[in-house]
């Protein structure tokens, strides 16, 4: 293992491996199929980089969030590594550049998204790639036992169809179930097998029953100090709890995926190093951060799987120093995940309005769909329809189980603009609208190129430059629009979403009716699971969790609220034995305290505690060394 610790040292800066990643390196580079499954921040990435980095050829990385993949090549980037991702916001020349870099450029790493799997131009620009190994982040996705199932991960046996290579499936989180799934549906040969444990002895679980959850936040907060996480569902929420926690002069910011990219970057940042102590955030926070010393994981709500409360619970104490992770729960929380259980997954014919709804929506004709990637917002729709948004997230959710769709995560696409006639046709055009003039030759001046392409341009920065308001530069430029002067491309944070069928008439619109029946007993399963899990009151909340994923060796972690309830209750009883064997030996005679440590079989520690209980209470008395009762 010397060369791969000789490489940890270069890249990373660090002396030795972290549990099993030593095991699953050696088994990667050995050229073995590898399912690992390391808890969030068992260091997962380093188990395909390092064997990757040791031999030449490229990785491939399936991974299903944008997020995760912007971080992780930023990463490598940042350590001299040749790192690149593809994600549908790009222009076909850029993409088509970075695939030129992975065959002929001598890149190690190149991140994509499952759907980029059935996209023609990568398929045939696969067999020119030098795939040495394939990586399949939050592996999990495949399984329909898995909390996140994704149906494009299923297309990731196409690139062992073209590369014959070694592949090593990567999840934090995995039943016994979901990883036999792992591994029948990525067709793993012989694979091993590393499974680490959940268990984290600095990560101390808690559950707190309360009906007023903003002042026990606060409680909280207050006596556990530090970093702080604050997951709660609903965007709008993100930001009121966030301002409760600025009123009682706490240090918070918040986080979704609403948020322009610049306001996510700023809160995020401002978060990890140090400006802000807490971040309120939905589970559109945590993926790729990394943040080693984070204190405090605090659920306001109660999550929907167990699956998805861990993996956002271990992001505390990654630098194995102790903290806590605590949900808030009332009555109300109970009711919603049960009424979700029904919720989540439409009847049919819902779901079939709301395909056309969406077809209608996005100008898709009959017999299109494939091929070309859409912006779509479900917040718009769901206003312009006049429907719920849960219903419409949901349906979405279910379009995409049933193989219909594919919905990535937001993409950052910053504006663009491109002026469609000629420098002197602009000039007259500034003579006749004076109040475009100053925007116009500014950026004539500081975009070059904006005659003959797209050009990105910030908007922000104009406004700041001309003295006007980014409404302002954002309305002239609508019109330049509209005017037919130029192309103006305003920034889009949307997610896209990706048509996997061509569109049918709707009366041969079906659904695969077991597929959904089956799903929905799964997630009415995982709730049912959570919600005992908060409700339980006599297993140790490790081994509650151990048991859920198929761990044999659980013991009691010693330090989860039941356990430190049962600590409790345990030294009552003792200290209640003690306290009526003291009195039943000195009803009977007068003692010295060793007498009575010699008769009662305890700790002299404890005895002594209890020996000057009962002088507080006047119950017995000392003298000259002796204890008698009090008379």
């Amino acid at each position: 293992m010397s060369k791969y610790l000789s490489i940890l040292k270069q890249y990373w800066n660090y002396n030795s491996f972290r549990p099993l990643q030593e095991e699953i390196i050696q088994s990667v580079a050995n050229g073995n199929d590898t399912l690992a499954v390391l808890p969030t921040g068992g260091g997962k990435s380093l188990c395909f980089q390092i064997p990757t980095l040791a031999k030449n050829g490229l990785c491939i990385v399936i991974s299903p969030l944008i997020a995760l993949m912007q971080d992780q090549v930023l990463q490598l980037k940042k350590r001299n590594i040749k790192a690149a991702m593809i994600t549908s916001g790009m222009s076909h020349r850029k993409i088509d550049q970075i695939y030129g870099n992975c065959i002929y450029g001598d890149y190690k790493f190149l991140y994509i998204s499952p759907e980029r799997l059935k996209n023609d131009t990568f398929l045939t620009r696969l067999p020119e790639m030098p795939v040495s190994l394939i990586a399949v982040d939050e592996a999990h996705c495949i399984s329909q036992w898995g909390y996140d199932f994704r149906p494009s991960y299923l297309e990731i046996n196409t690139i062992r169809e073209v590369h014959s290579t070694p592949l090593v499936a990567l999840t934090a989180t995995a039943t016994p179930k979901v990883q036999a799934d792992i591994i029948d549906k990525l067709n793993l040969t012989e694979p091993k097998k590393f499974i680490g444990s959940l268990k984290r002895d600095n990560l101390s679980l808690h559950v707190r029953h309360t009906t007023d959850k903003i002042p026990k936040l606060f409680e909280i907060l207050n006596s556990v100090g530090g970093t702080s996480i604050v997951y709660t569902m609903s965007r709008r929420k993100t930001k009121l709890i966030a301002d409760e926690l600025l009123h009682q002069n706490f240090s918070a910011t918040y986080y979704h995926a609403g948020l322009s990219k610049e306001r996510r970057d700023e809160h995020q940042n401002d978060w990890i190093v140090g400006h802000k102590r807490i971040m309120v955030s939905t589970n559109a926070f945590g993926m790729g951060i990394d943040k080693a010393n984070v204190r405090s994981i605090i659920h306001f709500e109660l999550p929907e799987s167990m699956e998805a409360y861990y993996q956002e619970a271990g992001r505390a104490g990654r630098d194995e120093k102790n903290s806590v992770a605590v949900i808030l729960v009332n009555e109300q929380d109970i009711q919603r995940l049960e009424k979700s259980a029904v919720e989540k997954f439409p009847e049919e014919q819902v779901l079939k309005n709301i395909l056309v709804g969406i077809y209608n929506y996005l100008k898709i004709n009959f017999g299109d769909g494939p091929g070309k990637p859409h912006p779509f917002s479900l917040y718009k729709f769901a206003k312009q329809y006049n429907l719920e948004v849960k219903l419409v997230y949901n349906a979405v959710e279910s379009l995409v189980k049933d193989g219909w769709i594919e919905l990535s995560d937001a993409y950052y696409s910053p504006s663009k603009l491109f002026f469609r006639i000629s420098n002197e046709e602009l000039y007259r055009f500034q003579v006749n609208q004076e109040e475009y003039e100053e925007m116009i030759k500014y950026i004539l001046r500081h975009y070059a190129g904006v005659f003959d392409q797209n050009t990105k341009i910030n908007e922000q920065h104009i406004a700041r430059e001309i003295n006007e308001s980014e409404d302002d530069v954002k309305r002239k430029l609508a019109y330049l629009h509209r005017s037919g002067i130029a192309t103006y491309y305003p920034q889009n944070d949307d997610p896209i979403m990706h048509f996997l069928r061509a569109r049918p008439p709707r009366d041969e619109i079906y659904f695969n009716k077991e597929q959904l029946s089956f799903l929905r007993q799964r997630h009415q399963s995982k709730i049912q699971t959570m919600i005992t899990y908060v409700l339980q009151n006599d297993h140790c909340r490790f081994q509650y969790i151990q048991k859920y994923f198929g761990e044999h060796e659980q013991e009691v972690c010693g330090i989860c609220d039941i356990c430190l309830q049962q600590k409790q209750n345990r030294q009552k009883k003792e200290f209640r034995r003690l306290e009526l064997g003291i009195i039943s030996l000195l009803e009977e005679d007068s003692l010295t305290f060793e007498q009575l440590s010699k008769q009662l079989k305890a700790p002299k520690k404890q005895i002594e505690q209890v020996i000057n209980y009962l002088q507080q209470e006047e119950r017995i008395e000392q003298s000259e060394e002796i204890w008698q009762l009090k008379q």
